[in-house]
């Protein structure tokens, strides 16, 4: 029993040792499911009940995510257990089915059964309401985009299943002695080649021409969002702003990226031209009449009744939508985008038409901010332009975690990424780190630069391959310049996204449904 237990302590401390900001112990992450396998192992060889093999399975998954996302805590305690206790059993139920099917079916090689389901598993906790993919296993490589350049044709998922592969190999290696001669070739060559394919394409990427390019402004704020944020007039914040960056703004400026919900007082839609800090930005836009501003703010919006409006007063029959916007401020036109991919419980209600009529219109309150309730979305790609009708994609803190969602911004036409975000809720822990990091796989993914604004860091730009260029690190009240290029070809998964994901499910479904006829026809014989 004790050495089960070690197994299944093991597991879980190998995957967060591997995981960012650990970037020295990456390497880690091709053998955190060893130990997994070897209970399996045990499990099919009448060693462990399955019963047992269970509880270890989840012990490990709730170490991993214990220990990499203790610091959801800061912003709310609830919600922090709710996500890890969840995480744990839904990484785990992936295992359940696994020894189920291949026990019922006895096929002689059922290994590939795991790679499709946990990929699968991964591409729904990418679409569903209770969505919380911060810990999709190929994110692991943020901190070493040197090794996945091939996540242009493949995204995250791509390097989920490099990781599956080489576990199970090294696991074949150790536990097959006879066969060690074989699997120690198909280790080598599952591990090099794709190093190997990543400096190929490193190298390739690194000399693309770019035709135009465009001065950026990042501005890091640094308000805290415990003692300040909510606390200070809007007035305040914007004036200590605009006395940060006006001496940095001149002619040859073409865009200043703002961070997440910087007009943190509601604005009206039809309001909006008569809002005080918008009319401040819009003075300077004046003296430079090429520049543009990408800032965001919460906006309200006139609506009819539905789950996600709110009555205006207590027994109102008007109603209205709460936003969480990222605006474009130029000479010529204001323009809005309405983040899409929501906070569970934090932003929204999940599975909101089943529970809005038992909770009504309740969410965890972030922090000391004021809860507003559920807030709206955009179920459509908006994009922002600049005076030289360069197009921007405004990716809105979580969003930026979701790769077959940023690319949709790519595919309609931009040619730089803008995150803008407030990753102060977290404090100084690896949550903020692995945010940015994360952010250097969408660059991956897309080619693109991205241009990052966080209120209290990190504030960075990225370039077309992963790499930091520059930043303003956490706690520190800056801007940056940068002049980015401007790339506008689209990489294999810009074109198609998420394609193992999709072909992963469909083929979990299958194997789901053959299962369970299987069995009923099973009983039935009997």
């Amino acid at each position: 029993m004790l050495k089960k237990i070690i197994l299944s302590i093991s597991s879980g401390l190998l995957f967060f040792l591997s995981w960012p900001p650990f970037s020295v112990l990456t390497f880690l992450i091709f053998f955190a499911f060893v130990p997994i396998y070897i209970l399996e192992f045990s499990e099919r060889s009448k060693k462990l009940s399955f019963k047992n093999f269970y509880i270890y399975v989840y012990l490990a998954f709730f170490i991993f995510n214990l220990c990499t996302t203790f610091w959801v805590k800061n912003a709310h305690f609830g919600g922090a257990v709710f996500a890890i206790l969840c995480n744990s059993f839904f990484m785990t139920l992936v295992f359940y089915f696994y020894v189920k099917i291949k026990y019922a079916f006895q096929w002689n090689s059922s290994y590939w059964i795991l790679p499709i389901f946990w990929i699968g598993f991964e591409y729904l906790h990418l679409n569903w309401d209770l969505s919380w993919p911060w810990l999709t296993i190929g994110n692991v490589f943020a901190s070493h985009p040197n090794w996945v350049q091939w996540y242009s044709w493949t995204g995250v998922l791509g390097g989920t299943l490099w990781v599956l592969i080489i576990n199970w190999l090294i696991f074949q290696f150790f536990q097959f002695p006879s066969i060690r001669k074989k699997y120690s070739l198909y280790l080598c060559a599952s591990l090099l080649l794709p190093l190997l394919l990543s400096y190929t394409l490193y190298n390739h990427n690194s000399e693309l021409v770019f035709d135009k390019s465009l001065k950026v402004l990042i501005v890091q704020p640094n308000i805290d969002p415990y003692s300040e944020k909510f606390s200070l007039l809007q007035e305040t914040q914007t004036d200590l702003l605009i006395d940060l960056v006006y001496p940095r703004i001149d002619a040859s400026l073409d865009v200043i990226v703002l961070p997440e919900t910087f007009l943190i007082s509601p604005i009206w839609h039809d309001e909006m031209n008569d809002n005080r800090s918008i009319n401040k930005f819009k003075s300077i836009l004046r003296q430079y009449p090429n520049l543009s501003i990408v800032v965001g703010g919460v906006t309200l919006e006139l609506s009819d009744k539905e789950p996600r409006a709110k009555p205006l007063s207590q027994g109102s029959n008007q109603w209205y939508k709460v936003y969480n916007s990222a605006l474009s401020v130029s000479n010529t036109e204001l323009k809005i985008y309405h983040k899409s991919k929501l906070v569970p419980g934090a932003e929204q209600m999940p599975f909101q038409e089943f529970l809005y009529p038992i909770l009504n219109d309740q969410v965890l309150q972030i922090g000391n901010s004021t809860a507003l309730g559920n807030f709206a979305k955009q179920d459509s790609i908006s994009l922002f332009s600049t005076f030289e009708n360069n197009y921007l994609a405004p990716i809105i803190c979580y969003e930026s975690i979701y790769g077959d969602y940023v690319r949709q911004f790519i595919n309609k036409g931009a040619e730089l990424i803008c995150v803008i975000t407030n990753d102060g809720w977290w404090k100084k822990t690896s949550g903020y780190l692995q945010h940015h990091a994360y952010a250097r796989l969408r660059a991956i993914e897309t080619r693109r630069y991205v241009a990052r604004s966080a209120n209290t860091g990190i504030s960075s730009v990225i370039n077309h391959v992963g790499e930091v260029k520059k930043k303003i690190d956490w706690d520190m009240k800056d801007v940056l310049e940068y002049t980015i290029p401007l790339f506008n070809h689209k990489t294999f998964y810009v074109n198609y996204g998420d394609f193992i994901g999709r072909l992963c499910s469909v083929l979990s479904i299958f194997l789901l449904l053959y299962f369970f006829v299987f069995n009923k026809l099973k009983i039935k014989s009997k």
